[in-house]
């Protein structure tokens, strides 16, 4: 799938630079105490944050992913961005790292809030054939972890922010026992807990700037058995034989069926076609299935492949290393 974004195509080696470094650390180790977060806390979440950024970027086609070993000031619990880096510092860094652009983490805060309430909850007793489920009142445990980070893309041949966006993500566990310590003791972690909800704010981005490969799931018609030729050409897909497929579904046309039948032949058609990058004739024979037999199912996935030639484009300029 395409980028969110489109980030210039002649940067191709990204550095990766972690600037949460408090800007002040007696009023940081304040703040970390006001929201109950120690600072090895924050710095952990941090660090699973950059990580999942700079893994995510690794599995897609677009960059080079180089990582600053220093950690920069900027804004460690703070709401708003912090004072852009200037370009002489991005440029510097482009030297030092011999990369084309720098992506920054310039904000990040966190929080972990518990609550519990009384409520009945089911128990096991006994064992084996003689356990049974019973309801008794216990304590029912919440915890709700959030994170907002902030990232900037800075592009020194431009001399352009090319990107700047926040991310807010949550997550919520629970837990529930006969007593509130026992809840509790089964509740996450804070401190995974926030190293989590920092993932995916990580993977969000990632996806905001890069290319990503996706799953897509197709469905294939095998029935009904008045034409043999459904379910053949299904086996031979199965086995990875596509092209073998599509001639055995297109032969198959030729026989005496019903329009269920001709409908679902052709749909299975348009699946072999995108499977085997022909996007063009896989929406030619989705259309067909709809057209010429009914099949609404044909309808639905011919849109949605014109959406992908659409996708495709885009990708083709994002992957791109022509300016």
């Amino acid at each position: 799938m395409p980028a969110e974004i489109d980030v210039p195509n002649h940067v191709q080696r990204l550095l990766i630079v972690d600037r949460t470094a408090p800007q002040n650390e007696n009023l940081a180790v304040l703040e970390g105490l006001i929201s109950g977060e120690a600072p090895f806390e924050v710095r952990n979440a941090v660090e699973a944050t950059i990580a999942t950024v700079q893994q995510e970027l690794n599995s897609s086609p677009r960059y080079e992913i180089i990582r600053a070993r220093e950690r920069l000031r900027g804004g460690l619990f703070a709401q708003t961005f912090p004072t852009p880096l200037t370009w002489p510092q991005i440029e510097a860094l482009c030297r030092e790292y011999d990369a084309d652009a720098v992506l920054a983490l310039e904000k990040f805060s966190s929080d972990f809030i518990v609550t519990d309430k009384r409520q009945i909850i089911k128990k096991t007793e006994g064992e084996g054939r003689n356990s049974r489920t019973v309801e008794v009142q216990g304590i029912y445990a919440e915890g709700v972890a959030s994170v907002q980070v902030g990232f900037r893309l800075y592009d020194p041949i431009s001399k352009n922010i090319t990107d700047q966006r926040d991310f807010e993500k949550t997550n919520l566990w629970s837990a529930e026992a006969e007593t509130k310590t026992q809840a509790l003791a089964l509740l996450i972690d804070k401190v995974k807990a926030t190293q989590y909800v920092g993932q995916l704010a990580g993977a969000s981005y990632a996806r905001r700037i890069a290319p990503m490969y996706l799953r897509l799931n197709r469905m294939m018609y095998q029935k009904p058995n008045d034409n043999p030729a459904l379910a053949r050409g299904a086996r031979l897909g199965e086995v990875n034989r596509w092209e073998e497929a599509v001639e055995v579904w297109e032969n198959g046309l030729n026989f005496p069926h019903k329009d269920k039948t001709g409908g679902r032949i052709c749909h299975n058609i348009a699946v072999g076609y995108e499977v085997l990058g022909d996007l063009e004739s896989a929406k030619y024979w989705a259309g067909k299935a709809y057209t010429d037999y009914g099949l609404k199912q044909g309808r639905t996935y011919a849109r949605s492949l014109n959406t992908r030639m659409i996708q495709e484009e885009r990708l083709r300029q994002q992957l791109s290393r022509e300016q």
